[in-house]
């Protein structure tokens, strides 16, 4: 398997798998099998993804010689009826029909009758093929003869003396399986996506590989294709109540996302490697398994045995919730978060809808009905977000969708949350996307805001010639960036261009640092996007600091402090929320309940987010209801920014100020702090 032709996030899955596999003991030889999927899938990721995770699902032990034998079976009985109508899959079902052709004109001596004709007519509705397309795979790769003659044509053996003759054999025969799927040009030329393009037919020398091989092997596939399709799967040892088999029975009821992109619980899509303990993996891993296998309080139990051993995991949490939400009458909501590019910022977006989950459904739900949540991870495609945005819209039981993406393909795709109806509250972006519709809301203050808090800072404390370093590919830190320069120049101070960008290619921060030093600035603004964090933070790792630094709210993640250190330590920012300042409000200890810890800003927003639609569906049962109920002016929530409202789509708020700091000298432990301004004068 040459590792370097695959992405990234293909060989970390394949690598997983194989992990899990052998943690597992489902596979004397894992990566085989790994090998085998790659070859039927051609490493297509989606198709690969979810084939590994077919595998996976069936806990089926796969001995030495079985390994072609079992992927093709899970492939028959799981990934073709899943993506049957799929043009992903049209490759995969030409093979499948080509190699049982193969194995039946063999044994009939290329002479076909009624009872092989009617044989290959339900193979070819079985896997979804036109009558073209079946032409075109006679006619172009096979060079058969068919002969119907339906009155001389023999009969098929009986099953019984076809067992007799390939008991001992099956084994060895997929072994010859694996040779033919490794090295039969028909695959390739199958794959190609330009059907119609004529191939050479197969070689005479390609039969004769065949005609070498002994009568069993002609016999063994259609046999073995007759017993999978009349046996179940293995089932674990896991012990099976009888709501789980009721479930089971119903789990067609049960829409489970159609994109890899999407999970209610039956897949994680946290991919990165945090290094999890073995038993806390093999805890998720059973769990997501169980979840799509409709076994829901098995799943329940797993998810818990993982939080468990991982207390501050929301995906867990939330898919925890959801197994318990998914049987009962519930409400379903998504949230949409990139775990994929920003896991950090996604995991803290996802505690705060996760607390807000746990907490309506320990009191009952909203009106007896539990709250279910799908999550869904933006990708950096925008062809595929817009698909994601319409399948949300299009599925009727998702009230409302909470939208952390900043990118500006999710700003398009808000245009469809508004056009299809469809409430979407931001819990973190600064763009004003509120204008874009009625449906359309936001809990962070404005940019203007937050700039503006800033400016006004540092006009106190004199800094009066500033530099400014931001993403030039993100409209949310040039915003932020232009909204404080207005603001200083409005003050009477100067802002001195260095020509610092973070999203430039190989960006080096010690000339702009020196350039600022040596034009007299008085600070430096690191208006950052979440992608250019880590750039924000070697600016101030150059600046050894020498400059006083100011940050906009995007700064405000523990990732800026775990990879600064000493570096961001007195940096100013601006944030909408900080920890122990709210009145009254409960949120910051039940944190400590949740997650083990303090929380950040973003988790706070998403909490309000979540909170603001639990409050709307509390007097709603619809989504125009609910649109509704929130733009009303008398409508407010109690949250963890304290009480809050919309206006205009937007959340009327303050905008506070914090710096980064030890809370006791002596550790070595940085931390977010409230700036105390009159500690400053």
């Amino acid at each position: 398997m040459k590792q370097n032709l695959y992405p990234k996030k293909l060989l970390d899955s394949l690598n997983k798998f194989v992990q899990y596999m052998h943690v597992l003991d489902l596979a004397d030889n894992p990566k085989l099998v790994s090998q085998l999927v790659l070859k039927w899938t051609k490493a297509q990721p989606l198709l690969t993804k979810k084939l590994l995770q077919y595998i996976l699902e069936s806990k089926q032990k796969i001995s030495l010689g079985e390994e072609a034998a079992t992927v093709e079976k899970v492939i028959r009985n799981r990934l073709i009826k899943e993506f049957k109508p799929d043009e992903l899959t049209l490759p995969i079902r030409k093979l499948l029909y080509t190699k049982d052709l193969i194995v039946l004109l063999k044994k009939c001596n290329n002479r076909i009758g009624e009872q092989e004709d009617n044989y290959l007519k339900r193979l070819q509705d079985e896997l979804s093929l036109s009558v073209q397309q079946v032409e075109t795979i006679k006619e172009n790769y096979l060079q058969y003869t068919t002969t119907i003659n339906t009155s001389s044509q023999p009969k098929y053996q009986s099953s019984s003396i076809i067992t007799t003759s390939i008991n001992s054999q099956v084994e060895d025969s997929y072994q010859d399986l694996i040779f033919l799927i490794e090295n039969s040009p028909v695959y390739d030329q199958l794959a190609d996506s330009n059907v119609a393009k004529k191939a050479n037919p197969l070689k005479l020398v390609r039969w004769e590989f065949f005609k070498q091989k002994s009568l069993w092997l002609c016999l063994a596939i259609p046999l073995i294709l007759l017993l999978i399709k009349n046996s179940n799967w293995k089932k674990n040892a896991q012990i099976i109540t009888t709501t789980d088999i009721v479930q089971q029975n119903n789990c067609a009821d049960f829409t489970f996302a159609q994109s890899s992109q999407m999970s209610l619980g039956e897949e994680l899509l946290t991919q990165q490697d945090r290094q999890l303990p073995p038993a806390s993996q093999i805890a998720l891993y059973e769990a997501t398994a169980a979840f799509a296998r409709c076994e829901y309080s098995i799943a329940q139990s797993k998810f818990k045995t993982a939080l468990d051993l991982e207390q501050n995991n929301p995906e867990a949490l939330i898919y925890f919730n959801n197994a318990r939400a998914i049987t009962n009458d519930h409400l379903k909501i998504a949230v949409i978060v990139s775990l994929d590019k920003k896991p950090e910022i996604a995991w803290e977006i996802l505690r705060g809808v996760a607390q807000a989950q746990t907490e309506i459904n320990r009191q009952g739900g909203v009106k007896g009905k539990l709250l279910l949540v799908q999550i869904v991870d933006d990708v950096d495609d925008p062809e595929m977000m817009r698909q994601i945005a319409e399948q949300l819209t299009v599925d009727r039981k998702i009230l409302a969708v909470i939208n952390d993406s900043d990118s500006q393909a999710a700003v398009n795709d808000t245009e469809i949350y508004q056009q299809q109806g469809l409430v979407m509250i931001s819990p973190t972006s600064g763009t004003k996307l509120s204008s874009i519709g009625n449906y359309i809301m936001q809990i962070t203050p404005s940019i203007s805001v937050l700039a503006d808090t800033l400016s006004s800072y540092a006009l106190f404390s004199s800094f009066n010639k500033i530099a400014i370093c931001l993403d030039s590919h993100n409209a949310d830190s040039k915003a932020f960036a232009q909204e404080f320069a207005a603001k200083i120049i409005e003050g009477e101070g100067n802002i001195v261009s260095i020509g610092c960008d973070l999203a430039q290619e190989n960006f080096n921060p010690i000339p702009v640092v020196e350039q600022a030093i040596a034009q007299n600035v008085k600070a430096l603004l690191l208006a950052a996007s979440p992608d250019k964090i880590n750039q924000a933070v070697s600016v101030a790792q150059a600046n050894q600091n020498r400059l006083p630094l100011l940050g906009n709210h995007s700064l405000y993640t523990f990732e800026t402090i775990q990879t600064g250190q000493k570096a961001v330590a007195n940096m100013v920012l601006s944030t909408p929320w900080l920890p122990d300042t709210i009145p009254n409000s409960d949120f910051s200890e039940a944190t400590m309940e949740f997650w083990g810890g303090k929380v950040n800003w973003r988790t706070a927003m998403a909490y309000d987010a979540t909170q603001a639609i639990i409050q709307g569906l509390k007097q709603s049962d619809t989504r125009s209801e609910l649109q509704a109920i929130l733009t009303n002016p008398d409508f407010s929530v109690n949250g963890a920014t304290g009480r809050f409202r919309f206006e205009q789509g937007d959340r009327v708020g303050k905008v506070q100020l914090a710096y980064i700091a030890k809370l006791d000298p002596d550790s070595d432990r940085y931390q977010f702090l409230q700036l105390d301004l009159k500690s400053k004068i």
